[in-house]
């Protein structure tokens, strides 16, 4: 047992458990300042240079996350310090797992359930029906 004890204390492992710290400390400071709707999709990657890289699991998440990135930037830069970030850049990560009823993807499909129960018969009915049954 001791020699794979000190393997991990090998300078490789060492710097892969800086590395995630430092991202722990990254997501909990900066976590804060998204939207609290958000906060549960989001995953704070990596710092480079000035630009935040932000993994989310769709893209409606990613859009709210640009309408919403002016307001976040200087929220940030106004409590952490003058300009340590000026952008955020948005990675799209497709996992394999079932879709939460709270997730954004989940709500737009509920909308358009919503929204087909109350068109009179057509071929928008029709398409909607079929978009519908093949995401569930």
């Amino acid at each position: 047992m001791e020699p794979i004890k000190k393997l991990f204390q090998n300078s490789f492992f060492s710097e892969i458990v800086q590395r995630k710290k430092r991202l722990e400390l990254l997501q909990k400071k900066i976590v804060p300042f998204f939207p609290k709707e958000l906060v549960p999709f989001i995953e704070i990657k990596n710092q480079i240079g000035q630009t935040l890289i932000v993994e989310i699991e769709s893209s409606a998440v990613a859009y709210k996350i640009k309408l919403h990135e002016k307001g976040i930037l200087d929220a940030i830069n106004l409590k952490i310090g003058f300009n340590s970030i000026n952008k955020i850049k948005t990675r799209i990560s497709i996992k394999n797992k079932f879709i939460s009823s709270t997730s954004p993807t989940k709500q737009s499909i509920n909308r358009l359930s919503r929204l087909t129960t109350s068109l009179k018969d057509s071929p928008l009915k029709l398409a909607l029906k079929k978009l519908i049954k093949t995401k569930k």
